[in-house]
């Protein structure tokens, strides 16, 4: 389920989630927005229902993907990934890459999902993405 709430003309959020158990699944990653205007990425955010189990790390990045670029090799636009192991129901912002230019998505640029480690039990992953239309 996606869908965006107006802040003001200017700024929306994007919202993703992955309902119930097929956040269990790693099929069930991966693109989720593709851009129309010219816009930069402000905030990201992420809450899971139920926490991984699996004994390595379960994490979750979301990168930009541009032209051809296929899942896994865009920009990540994230310093570190999501901790799909810690505590559900707690929301955990994101801190974005300083490499600003890696923030700005052009008509035609994807936002994509990205997992990591084994899902094993992962529940209801909601992820949030704040944008802003640049000129």
């Amino acid at each position: 389920m996606s869908g965006n709430q107006p802040v003001d003309s200017r700024v929306f959020q994007l919202v993703h989630a992955l309902d119930g158990t097929s956040a269990a699944t790693a099929a069930d990653y991966g693109k989720f927005f593709v851009a129309c205007k010219k816009c930069v990425v402000r905030s990201i955010r992420e809450v899971h229902t139920v926490k991984g189990s699996d004994g390595s790390a379960v994490t979750l990045m979301i990168e930009r993907l541009q032209g051809t670029e296929t899942s896994g090799n865009g920009d990540d636009l994230l310093t570190s990934a999501f901790n799909l192991k810690g505590t559900a129901e707690t929301v955990q912002s994101g801190t974005l890459t300083t490499t600003v230019a890696d923030l700005i998505l052009t008509a035609g640029d994807r936002l994509n999902l990205v997992d990591t480690g084994v899902l094993t039990a992962v529940d209801g992953v909601c992820v949030t993405v704040e944008l802003q239309q640049i000129n």
